[in-house]
């Protein structure tokens, strides 16, 4: 499998909003260790291959067009085992591995910049090149800053799991107070990161996670803020998808996480930050995921 790509996903954002100046921002989730695309460049030899879905074909399409160039007779092939409409940045994912491979196979020698801003043009992407929490403008594909926090544990759920979300159709009407609600709350977080401050940085996420239920609404919201806060926890969601998850410092993960279980009956799946470094190989080369 020449030119192999595996781009992990993002787990809904830490916090998702429109700042005074008019942009959309995220503070990005965790990294998975779990869901994945993978994307790869072989020889078209004829076989039926599954066809790229439409945004990923669209993306190749920008990339192609700008490179001015063509596969030659190859063809891109795509897998992965995210569910879609989760907020697990599944389209993300595609996309991404998909112009990462490319990027690979053709030696173009694109930054992940540039990758993002051609992710961007499809839709708003998320940042799934890397595995740093970052500030992040999801509309042009831009990095605002990397973020550093303190050792977490992020037990997680799917809270509908015969439902789905589709990101395009959420309607967010931002206003100039909301706008300034965000710029406060923004930067409360930033503080907070530098002070290494758990129940801070919980507070924010929880914030971010109530004002979001007023667009996209998960079944027994209240439920689990309320135990975000006897646990002192955060309580985080897929701001377009039906994830939510609690945030913990390590040591209390174990207890919560049996809590978790009893109340939701559903799986719930385990994250760490900082994550565990990731490696996928590629035509004799090293991705490196740090």
């Amino acid at each position: 499998m020449n030119n192999s790509v595996k781009i992990y996903s993002r787990i809904g954002e830490l916090i998702q909003g429109s700042l005074s100046d008019g942009r959309a921002f995220m503070v990005s989730g965790f990294s998975s260790a779990l869901w994945y695309s993978e994307a790869w460049v072989e020889e078209d030899i004829g076989e039926a291959a599954a066809a790229l879905p439409p945004k990923a074909r669209r993306a190749l399409t920008l990339m192609l067009d700008r490179a001015g160039v063509g596969l030659q007779g190859n063809r891109v092939c795509l897998r992965g085992n995210i569910p879609p409409g989760k907020g697990l940045s599944s389209s993300s994912t595609d996309i991404l591995s998909v112009l990462a491979a490319v990027n690979a196979f053709l030696d173009a020698g694109l930054p992940a910049e540039e990758l993002y801003t051609i992710a961007s043009r499809v839709e708003p992407t998320d940042p799934c090149l890397s595995a740093e929490i970052v500030l992040f403008y999801q509309r042009s594909g831009v990095i605002g800053q990397p973020i550093t926090l303190p050792p977490m544990s992020l037990l997680y759920f799917d809270a509908d799991p015969d439902g789905g979300i589709d990101t395009q159709s959420v309607q967010r009407d931002w206003t100039p107070g909301l706008g300034k609600y965000f710029d406060w709350l923004l930067g409360k977080f930033l503080a907070a990161a530098e002070a290494r401050d758990h129940d801070a940085l919980f507070d924010c996420i929880t914030a971010s996670a109530e004002y979001n239920q007023t667009v996209v609404t998960l079944p027994r919201f209240e439920e689990y803020v309320r135990l975000a806060r006897e646990t002192t926890s955060g309580l985080m969601v897929a701001h377009s998808g039906t994830i939510a998850g609690l945030l913990t410092p390590p040591e209390r993960a174990a207890s919560i996480h049996a809590r978790l279980e009893a109340m939701t009956g559903s799986p719930v799946w385990v994250e760490q930050y900082p994550p565990a470094i990731k490696t996928t190989a590629g035509s004799g080369q090293t991705f490196l995921r740090t």
